[in-house]
């Protein structure tokens, strides 16, 4: 088992990187409206914010397609274009599964003086009766789908350019009835595939990518959606991961983006049984 991650943050800040690990894709294109939402969801855990954040006060709550300026605005900050999430991608995960991202935030009054990311133009309005005009400020995210198999493949990190036209459909364009080898989200999948893991510029180093990710996990584990989280990491970056509890598999066999990815697995541990009584 790995270390307690926020004890290892507060104790080792120095011998972290001077950004938090990341997984993005390549850009496609894609347009049209959205579908609706989506029916299956989990609990998104409190998280403690005294040891890494200062006088931010974040909190996550799940994705929806009304974030998507503010994760598109994270993507291009936080990665280079050859790794990014197109706009078009992220709009087809937040609509099919938006469940199953999270996003970091914090609220903030606009002025001079307030902090500086690059998500604040696409920030909204927190309540729109309050006449401080305070903002709902993206921080962070994890962008996630399901799919069938084990661990990530290039079928699993890219979309179906018809899921439109398909939306109500669910077996339309699937391989065979399992979903094996079938483009994008499927929702019968055992495995939560991470797609990006993103901190903003300005943010990093601090360690919300940890405790964001230690929140996510949990969450997971909580709501039995899942059997397992898998993901891409670069060499520099296993480690990370593995302080979070997952595993490398060794090279992967998915070619986007670059490729020379190690696949990382983390097996989600059931909750134990409660007891009941009366």
């Amino acid at each position: 088992m790995p270390r307690d991650l926020d004890l290892d943050l507060e104790n080792n800040r120095e011998r972290e990187t001077a950004s938090p690990p990341t997984l993005s894709e390549s850009p496609n294109r894609m347009s049209g409206p959205s579908s609706p939402e989506p029916t299956k969801a989990f609990t998104i855990n409190s998280m403690s914010s005294s040891k890494v954040t200062g006088n931010l006060h974040p909190y996550v709550r799940p994705l929806t397609i009304s974030d998507l300026d503010s994760c598109e605005a994270l993507e291009n900050s936080a990665f280079s274009e050859v790794e990014r999430a197109s706009r078009e991608k992220l709009r087809y995960r937040l609509t099919k599964c938006g469940e199953l991202c999270i996003g970091l935030f914090t609220t903030v009054v606009p002025s001079p003086k307030c902090l500086q990311s690059p998500t604040l133009g696409a920030a909204r309005l927190v309540e729109s009766c309050r006449d401080d005009g305070a903002v709902s400020v993206m921080l962070g995210h994890v962008v996630s789908s399901k799919t069938t198999s084990p661990t990530c493949t290039d079928a699993s990190m890219d979309y179906p350019k018809d899921w439109e036209s398909t939306i109500g459909d669910v077996k339309k364009g699937q391989d065979d009835l399992s979903g094996h080898g079938a483009i994008g989200h499927q929702e019968q999948g055992r495995t939560v595939v991470l797609h990006s893991v993103a901190i903003a510029p300005g943010f990093q180093g601090r360690g919300m990518g940890g405790v964001l990710m230690k929140s996510y996990i949990s969450s997971i584990a909580g709501s039995g959606v899942a059997d397992r989280l898998a993901l891409l990491a670069h060499e520099e970056k296993v480690e990370w991961y593995e302080k979070l509890g997952f595993v490398s598999k060794g090279p992967s066999a998915v070619k986007g983006c670059g490729g020379n990815w190690i696949d990382m697995v983390y097996e989600v541990k059931k909750p134990e049984a409660r007891a009941r009584y009366g």
